[in-house]
């Protein structure tokens, strides 16, 4: 069973997330293909997947023919692709949709393809349009340079699918607009937060730390997914506000997992029985104005200075095979030295940095795993 994945604006993070989602459920996968925002994984027959629980999905569905262009004509001319006889459909890959044109037109369906206003920039600069409409169909044609190395076919295929789940954001940002307590300048979106979790290999009854916890943005995302958490913060204001905001959500959405959050420094945590991290690191000040170059290196060395030691303390006490989902500031052009951080704290980078950052910004992140 191969199942396709249409990715958000960062595909490479949305990639690294939906991989370990399924390493830390043990499910069996290959990686079929990878290019530009869509993705095909292999899995067992009947692998379900809940496309809410992801924070970089746009659309998921089944691959239902892969084969040569020779015959794609022959399985659409036999097989219905779209189950409505009047619809709005648009379409993801790199294929000319005359010949799905041409075959709803052939079934008398009143068939409409939408191209959409709206767009989203991608990572890399690049943008695409996001279509609103009834059904959403994959049509891809993959050659050998597009295919994921040591796959076994060096001729083009091509892959045809219909999404069965569309990501909708409406929920989610109702939860994170209604909460008690909300700080524009030091949010962390829902979206990152569930993509942090993921990556951080949390699953279910889990407990999650978030050492660096604020107003619980990470917290609350986690409690969704039903997993257990602890949050700790230095700001004591900030702890007071999580936990308004924690018990307004257990309220609100019947949460059953268990959940403590506490006022107290990083370096002092101890005797907690966590399996993951997933965390937003602070940069340490509110930034109003673009720093110049000498101000944001200092900033930035300011921060390691600062990471280092609450990092050494936290491979301390976690199991070896605990992962470290966190974020560290880039401003400007300048980056958070991962590899100087994990040699001084003696974690590893399982998960090699990528940044995520938008137009004009001139604070971005960068997104890592330590183990």
């Amino acid at each position: 069973m191969k199942t396709f994945f249409i990715l958000g604006r960062n595909p490479k993070l949305s990639r690294a997330e939906i991989i370990e989602f399924l390493k830390a459920r043990g499910r069996t996968h290959k990686e079929i293909l990878f290019e530009k925002n869509i993705l095909i994984i292999e899995t067992n027959e009947g692998e379900r997947f809940n496309i809410q629980e992801f924070g970089g999905i746009l659309h998921l569905g089944t691959i239902k023919f892969e084969g040569n262009e020779q015959d794609i004509a022959e399985y659409l001319d036999k097989n219905e692709i779209v189950p409505a006889d009047k619809f709005t459909y648009a379409t993801f890959g790199n294929q000319n949709p005359e010949i799905l044109k041409e075959k709803f037109k052939k079934e008398k369906k009143k068939a409409i393809i939408k191209h959409g206003r709206k767009q989203i920039k991608f990572q890399n600069g690049e943008k695409d349009g996001i279509p609103s409409a009834n059904f959403y169909i994959l049509y891809y044609s993959a050659n050998t340079e597009h295919r994921i190395p040591n796959t076994d076919s060096s001729k083009a295929r091509v892959y045809l699918g219909i999404s069965n789940q569309n990501y909708n954001n409406t929920n989610v940002k109702k939860r994170d607009m209604q909460k008690p307590i909300r700080r524009e300048s030091l949010a962390i979106s829902p979206r990152l937060s569930k993509i942090l979790i993921n990556l951080s290999s949390a699953k279910p009854n889990d407990m999650l730390l978030d050492p660096f916890c604020g107003i619980g943005g990470i917290l609350q995302e986690a409690l969704i997914k039903k997993i257990n958490v602890y949050g700790i913060d230095k700001d004591k204001s900030a702890t007071e506000n999580a936990k308004k905001n924690i018990k307004w959500l257990t309220k609100n959405y019947k949460i059953e997992n268990t959940y403590k959050i506490e006022n107290k420094n990083s370096q002092n945590i101890s005797g907690i029985p966590f399996s993951s991290i997933a965390t937003e690191a602070p940069l340490g000040k509110l930034l109003r104005k673009k720093p110049s170059d000498k101000e944001a290196k200092q900033l930035i060395l300011d921060f390691e200075a600062y990471i280092i030691p609450i990092l050494k303390h936290l491979k301390k006490i976690k199991n070896p095979s605990t992962k470290i989902a966190i974020t560290f500031p880039v401003i400007q052009l300048f980056h958070t030295n991962a590899q100087k951080i994990a040699e001084k704290t003696g974690l590893k980078i399982y998960i090699n940095p990528i940044q995520e950052s938008r137009e004009n910004q001139f604070i971005s992140r960068d997104i890592l795993v330590l183990q």
